[in-house]
């Protein structure tokens, strides 16, 4: 039933007060909320605690909230003030682990597409060359790509003009593209299934 409606109808049946569209929003944005979190902040308690509360606030505040159009986005930059206000004065900003590049490369259990050991080389290969970029050059490309937000939803989240996370966004791409057209083409099969399996 919810997984026909789209974003501004799923938000209204949570504003009237729908518990099971919430728990249905919360099902399908869970594993993009929680490896966005872990990327601000290594405390995987905190990173859960703050989607709790997310949610409960969410809930509750249901009826003053407004109409989106687009739920994830809505979801990360709630989640994303809500980590920073709860380390406050201790945040640390970590949004790529250098260790990453010796776990599996997944974002969640459903875009794990690249199965084999060579093909998970090759992602491991890719994560190798994304951490090579500067901080925000690596965020814009995992809220662009990974997250499947578009470029103004990336900027506002980022609090960047639209022009400066295209420059980023570029640039990025260029790096990426220079060190290895394979690796690009790694990146593409993981952004295509990714937009297609959000």
């Amino acid at each position: 039933m919810y997984a026909n409606l789209n974003d501004k109808e799923l938000w209204t049946k949570v504003m009237e007060g729908d518990r099971d569209a919430l728990s249905f929003i919360y099902t399908q944005h869970f594993p993009a909320l929680y490896n966005y979190g872990m990327k601000i902040h290594a405390d995987e308690t905190v990173v859960k605690d703050c989607i709790h509360d997310l949610f409960v606030t969410l809930w509750f505040s249901r009826e003053r909230i407004t109409i989106t159009d687009t739920i994830r986005y809505y979801l990360l930059a709630s989640l994303k003030r809500n980590i920073h206000r709860s380390m406050r004065p201790l945040y640390m900003p970590q949004l790529f682990d250098p260790t990453i590049e010796h776990a599996d490369f997944t974002y969640s259990p459903e875009q794990r597409i690249i199965g084999d050991e060579a093909e998970r080389e090759q992602q491991q290969k890719l994560v190798r060359v994304i951490n090579q970029l500067p901080k925000r050059q690596q965020e814009v490309v995992h809220l662009r790509y990974f997250q499947g937000l578009d470029t103004r939803e990336a900027a506002a989240l980022m609090s960047l003009s639209v022009n400066a996370t295209y420059v980023l966004l570029s640039q990025a791409l260029r790096f990426l593209k220079k060190h290895s057209d394979k690796l690009m083409t790694i990146l593409f099969v993981v952004i295509k299934q990714f937009l297609t399996n959000p």
